[in-house]
């Protein structure tokens, strides 16, 4: 119930938040729950706070004034990186897929070791991550 709830949340709020910069008509909003794996999960986390990997584009999208920048990402990284290291026993549930025109959200949900619960949004344009949000 929860989980329907956040997905009519995401697509009826998106048009008011994210139509003029990202959609060009609130129809271009489309929602999916494909089974992603906790495996799929920590590949993308370790290649996003991995200094070697250049997942970012090289300038994020100046809509995403709340989203870590890849600059501001860099420097986010290392203490990132940390936190995942301190919480041996975190897991992470695939939430949902939200497409924006030419953008793409990626939301899992994250269960840390002492209960506490988060949302993680990643947001792509093709294979290059341009936004990172913790809800």
């Amino acid at each position: 119930m929860l989980k329907r709830a956040l997905l009519i949340l995401l697509c009826s709020t998106s048009p008011f938040i994210f139509q003029n910069a990202w959609a060009a008509s609130s129809g271009d909003c489309s929602i999916s729950a494909p089974d992603h794996s906790q495996k799929q999960f920590d590949r993308l986390m370790t290649a996003l706070v991995h200094k070697d990997f250049n997942l970012w584009t090289e300038n994020a999208d100046t809509q995403f004034t709340t989203a870590a920048s890849a600059q501001s990402f860099k420097e986010m990284a290392a203490r990132l990186d940390e936190k995942l290291d301190l919480q041996k026993h975190w897991t992470a549930n695939y939430v949902t897929n939200l497409n924006e025109g030419k953008y793409r959200s990626g939301i899992w949900r994250l269960t840390m070791a002492n209960g506490q619960q988060v949302l993680i949004q990643v947001t792509f344009i093709g294979s290059k991550v341009a936004g990172f949000h913790v809800l």
